[in-house]
């Protein structure tokens, strides 16, 4: 048993979505302790939101139910699943929203969620938050296995891993995943651990082989050629300049001191840059 459900939503904060969703967990479990994660996540945007669950899953209590909500297929023939990996429970749709939680463990179990008795009388075709996912995880938190939601998943979906390749030796290959609200842009490249000729790279995605190396010999370089220097914070370089960091997810970031990388630099999701070795 957990008293943690934490929260992944695409649904925002001008409606009363989330609210729906934390009132059927309250009716069902009212001393479970909610964590809002985020409700921002882009519209659909499954990749991002499998990304806001990996980074935050060394966060999160023991034992905690992730509730995840990034459905565009709601209404369709895709599954509703819960997920047993070690220490946690994920429920949501089968839909990749877990494909890099997936990466931490070879051990899983998966069902679908179609016990009745855990999920709300009514049912709407286009709001499995509120009536399947919610109970779900108010019962899962309450002590209940996922045996007693639904048959067994063999296989779940999976979405694409972002791109993370060796080139030659010395420079690794990735791309930008995303911004943050302050512009920051963030890669796929890393993660990594330590400092200076210390540093560990340890993948996130299962493609690559772990090595040390030494960080201060590297720079990063973007689509058309440009050079960023690799640095510890913000304040590495003067106001208005570039610079790439080891960000707080041990991921490979690229900000702009106090502006926005991602207005001055052009760059997207599924732009190509390269961690490369300065010699």
């Amino acid at each position: 048993m957990t008293d943690h459900i934490a929260i992944l939503t695409d649904f925002g904060l001008d409606d009363s979505y989330v609210g729906m969703m934390k009132a059927v967990i309250a009716g069902i479990s009212p001393d479970a302790h909610i964590i809002d994660l985020t409700h921002t996540i882009p519209a659909g945007d499954i990749q991002r939101g499998a990304f806001e669950a990996w980074r935050v899953r060394s966060f999160l209590p023991p034992g905690t139910v992730l509730l995840g909500v990034v459905d565009p297929g709601v209404g369709t023939k895709r599954q509703a699943v819960a997920i047993k990996l070690p220490g946690l429970h994920c429920v949501g749709p089968d839909n990749g929203l877990f494909s890099f939680l997936l990466h931490s463990t070879e051990t899983y179990e998966a069902t679908t969620i179609m016990n009745p008795r855990f999920q709300l009388q009514t049912n709407s075709h286009t709001f499995h938050g509120r009536d399947i996912f919610a109970p779900a995880a108010a019962y899962l938190s309450q002590g209940i296995s996922i045996a007693e939601l639904g048959p067994v998943v063999p296989e779940l979906v999976r979405i694409p891993n972002p791109l993370l390749e060796d080139l030659e030796p010395g420079s690794i290959l990735g791309e930008i995943l995303h911004s943050d609200h302050f512009g920051n842009l963030i890669s796929s490249i890393g993660r990594f651990e330590g400092e200076g000729e210390n540093t560990s790279f340890i993948p996130w995605i299962p493609s690559l082989s772990a090595r040390t190396l030494n960080a201060q010999d590297f720079e990063v370089v973007l689509p058309q050629g440009d050079v960023v220097p690799l640095g510890g914070t913000f304040a590495d370089v003067p106001q208005g300049e570039a610079l790439a960091y080891i960000g707080s997810s041990g991921l490979l970031e690229i900000a702009i001191n106090v502006g926005s990388a991602a207005d001055s630099l052009g760059l997207s999701h599924g732009d190509e840059i390269i961690f490369k070795n300065r010699g």
